[in-house]
């Protein structure tokens, strides 16, 4: 339209936007001598004879945002016609949208956009008030004044709510269904008639399956948290061919589901992005923005009110420190400054005595006598850096105790309430510390063997400056007698949880079950989590894996009853582990599933999600999936970053890495990665400890496997070298080393060594674990191969078949054993098709796991010896 044209009064100044049914022009207002921002059905969009679904939407627009009168959405001034196309003048803002705003460079801060997308929110909110769901809310339709203001706008896909209106809109059911042909055109436009209309990068996944309810104001919350996703983090939550493939896929399986499913309660998974962990972003803030981004639009907040409520924490937090900063200057100023800092710091002091009860020069030398005394190998270099690590510890939860008491008592930033919930947290902490110190100064060889592991795991102090998550739990009881006894629950468990991570199972697991009644009395479900959590993991490790994966199902009843997100990711990272360590790999998939979405849901935290990969990693790795395997280890490594320089975890995701790389037969990595984690675990636990022999043992497998026996035989002897000198030669640990030992000196022919490497190794195993353990299958395996490769294949099929009657241990191992036996069958010339019926089914283990290589020669194998008796 020419620059002078009138619409009605307004005069035409020049085209300045343009959406999806409408162009917007700069106007001038001769009347009101204002400029106003008037907009038109396009011109493509003009309306046959009898009028359109695009000029009745755009009038549906002016109606909705006229119902609106906020300072966070446009002011409608006047609606009408001219000719058959309808107009509506708005207010003119001056500025850009929000999609252009944070283009700029440098982008704008996390605080900014939060300050921003909180005035759109309740521009949102006011919609929601009136009874309208905006249903494209996007950054694009988000308008920034030069003021600072912020206005939503262009509610051309706007509905009244039911409440709102008695004219029911055509239900969503009624659309056209999605299907395959049309989905590709979902994912570009959807602004086709009677398709689902709205952005796909930003739209719900009620909006794509067009089903159920439809869209409400929940929504528009997705779309609003697919916006701020964006706007935090550069990247899209959705993707658009995703979704449409996943919401496909659902609406095709909806027949199939149970009545009443709503389809998108049948949308996998991971059709929306987990947060980038690159970009600093407060964890409530991250949590918030996930929440809202839930598939299930009963799991979002239940208003944009409440989501809002989450989302500002952060900027009324500094906020209100400014203000208490203010007010501190002018106290200051008229009291006197130092009498007043030193009267407030006088208040929070202390909190170094306080810890140096549990942790102090007597505890220091204490430890070291006790840690001497066992005469471990490796006990002194243990000492030391156990020391190191609760030294920070100590100073961590010193400065902590101070900040926490600062905060209220000197700047007047958090409530007595709050004060109190992060002290709770912290004396639990402290007893935490406490408990550990106290087994350190009484440790066995046991004990200093797990030292520095559980050192490291004490419970995190950052848990109790997350306010959110202190927030969420329930309040401890007012009877002082009950307080009590749940103030001496959590110290008695702090105790069973010492006893779990310094490897004292069996006492643990005697203090838990003895504390099991207590916790049932307090009827305080956080603690009732915890313990049915750390009954579970004692009854694993203490072999009873029946009990333990029940135990583990009533921890996660527990967890969610008290509303612990948390702790149920704490105990699904476990219950996954177990799972897939006795056999269940499928089941263990299925929990896993759900284990990420519980991350999804409390944001993502790197620490947390640390661990969560790891264990998902060796899930698949026990399962045989190794890349797979690779990439959970890989996001897990990416993450390391959050850990502390001597935490153990940065060694063991090296050796985990290092182990998948194995399996998938990158040998110069599987070396490389291996040998960093040697080195780590030395740098932390120094040469002499058994995880060292640990790490020797799979570089000594890498080298072999890469057909450098040398270089494998010399890490074999340090592994069990350094293992039999740190455990005693009846260790079952050393009857591993003893296996690759044996593994070295097979690959060099020197066979009379080798069987009696795996003779000594099954010989041990027998003592320590009895005749049906499977621990003996590589043992067992090794004595065939080894009396095979000697030219004794009648005494190789006995050992060998014993290997094969363990099913349930490594699947590689079963695989390898099998055509073995089919080798030592041929060669004994008594069975030939027993021998080809072994190799076949040899074939068929590697088949599914996937080593082409091994099928290969197998096969060639298998063509040698078709239709002949007996051969080489």
């Amino acid at each position: 339209m020419e620059r002078g044209t009138r619409v009605e009064r307004y005069v035409i100044l020049k085209p300045v936007g343009q959406g999806g049914m409408g162009v917007v022009y700069a106007a001038y207002d001769p009347e009101l001598d204002r400029k106003v921002a008037l907009k038109l059905l396009r011109p493509d969009k003009d309306p046959a004879p009898g009028g359109s679904e695009e000029a009745a939407g755009l009038l549906r627009e002016a109606q909705a945002m006229a119902r609106i009168s906020h300072p966070n959405v446009i002011t409608v001034h006047d609606v009408g016609t001219v000719g058959e196309r309808v107009f509506i003048a708005m207010e003119f803002i001056q500025g850009q949208n929000l999609h252009e705003w944070l283009r700029q460079k440098p982008p704008p801060s996390p605080k900014e956009v939060l300050r921003l997308f909180h005035q759109a929110g309740q521009g949102l909110r006011a919609a929601h008030q009136a009874g309208l769901v905006h249903r494209d809310f996007k950054p694009a339709n988000v308008l920034l004044g030069q003021n600072g203001r912020v206005c939503v706008t262009d509610f051309g896909l706007a509905r009244l709510t039911p409440l709102a209106s008695d004219e029911a809109e055509t239900p969503v059911q009624e659309q056209e269904p999605l299907s395959r042909s049309s989905a590709l055109e979902l994912a570009t436009a959807l602004t086709q008639a009677g398709l689902v209309r709205g952005t796909p990068k930003f739209m719900p996944p009620e909006q794509y399956l067009g089903s159920g309810s439809g869209a409400d104001a929940r929504s528009d919350q997705f779309s609003f948290c697919a916006s701020l996703f964006w706007a935090l983090y550069r990247k899209h939550a959705v993707e658009p061919r995703l979704m449409v493939e996943a919401a496909t896929e659902a609406a095709h399986r909806q027949g199939k589901a149970p009545p009443g499913t709503e389809t998108w309660r049948l949308l996998p998974h991971g059709t929306v992005k987990a947060p980038p962990t690159d970009v600093h972003v407060p964890a409530r803030v991250r949590r918030a923005v996930m929440r809202g981004l839930s598939l299930h639009p009963e799991d979002r907040f239940p208003s944009m009110e409440a989501l809002l409520e989450e989302l500002s924490w952060e900027q009324r937090r500094g906020t209100r420190r400014g203000v208490l900063a203010a007010l501190g200057l002018m106290g200051a100023a008229t009291a006197g400054t130092g009498l007043f800092v030193h009267h407030q710091n006088q208040v929070c002091a202390g909190a170094n005595s306080l810890v140096a009860s549990v942790w102090g020069p007597t505890e220091r030398q204490k430890l070291a006598t006790a840690f001497s005394a066992t005469g471990r190998s490796f006990a002194e270099e243990s000492a030391q850096r156990v020391t190191r690590l609760l030294d920070a510890y100590a100073g961590q939860w010193a400065r902590q105790h101070t900040e926490a008491c600062e905060a209220t008592r000197v700047r007047g930033e958090q409530t007595e309430a709050l004060l109190s919930l992060r002290m709770v947290c912290l004396e639990r902490r402290r007893k935490s510390l406490g408990a550990l110190v106290g087994l350190f100064t009484g440790a066995d060889g046991k004990v200093v063997e797990r030292s520095v592991d559980a050192a490291s795991a004490l419970p995190g102090l950052a848990d109790c400056r997350d306010i959110e998550s202190l927030a969420e739990q329930p309040a401890l009881p007012d009877d002082p007698e009950r307080r009590a006894s749940v103030e001496q629950l959590g110290e008695q468990l702090a105790q069973v949880r010492a006893l779990l991570d310094a490897g004292r199972y069996a006492q643990g697991l005697e203090l838990a079950r003895k504390l099991e009644p207590q916790a049932a009395l307090t009827s305080y479900r956080p603690l009732q989590a915890e313990l049915s959590y750390l009954l579970a993991w004692l009854l694993h490790q203490q072999g009873e894996v029946e009990q333990s994966l029940g135990q583990f199902e009533r921890a996660l009843q527990d967890a969610e009853a008290s509303r612990a997100d948390r702790r149920r990711l704490e105990v699904l990272t476990r219950f996954i582990y177990a799972l897939a360590n006795n056999g269940h790999p499928e089941e263990a998939r299925r929990w896993g599933d759900l284990a990420q979405g519980v991350l999804e849901r409390v944001g993502n935290e790197p620490l947390v999600s640390f661990d969560l990969n790891v264990n998902l990693g060796y899930t698949a790795l026990f399962a045989g999936r190794y890349q797979e395997a690779w990439d959970s280890f890989s996001k897990a490594r990416a993450l390391e970053g959050a850990l502390s320089p001597e935490d153990s975890r940065r060694a063991k995701v090296s050796h985990a890495l290092g182990l998948a790389a194995l399996r998938l037969g990158d040998l110069p990595k599987a070396i490389a990665l291996l040998s960093e984690s040697l080195r780590r675990t030395e740098e932390l636990k120094g040469p002499r400890h058994p995880d060292v022999a640990i790490r020797q043992s799979m570089l000594a497998t890498a080298y072999r496997e890469s057909d450098a026996p040398a270089q494998a035989l010399e890490h074999a002897q340090k592994a069990l070298a350094v293992r039999q000198a740190a455990l005693g030669p009846e260790h079952p640990s050393v009857a591993d080393d003893l296996d690759e030992l044996g593994e070295c000196f097979l690959l060099l022919k020197r066979h009379d060594e080798a069987l009696k490497s795996f003779r000594d190794a099954e010989a041990l195993k027998r003592r320590v674990f009895g005749a049906d353990h499977p621990n003996l299958a590589h043992s067992l395996d090794g004595v065939g191969r080894t009396l095979l490769a000697q030219g004794r294949p009648a005494e190789a099929l006995e050992p060998l078949r014993q290997t094969l009657a363990y099913e349930n241990t490594d699947p590689e191992l079963l695989a390898q054993t099998g055509f073995t036996l089919a080798q030592a069958l041929w060669a004994g010339g008594q069975a030939p098709e027993q021998a080809r019926e072994e190799a076949r089914r040899a074939r068929e283990r590697y088949t599914a796991l996937d080593q082409q290589k091994k099928v290969a020669e197998i096969s060639a194998w298998l063509e040698l010896r078709s239709g002949r008796a007996r051969g080489p």
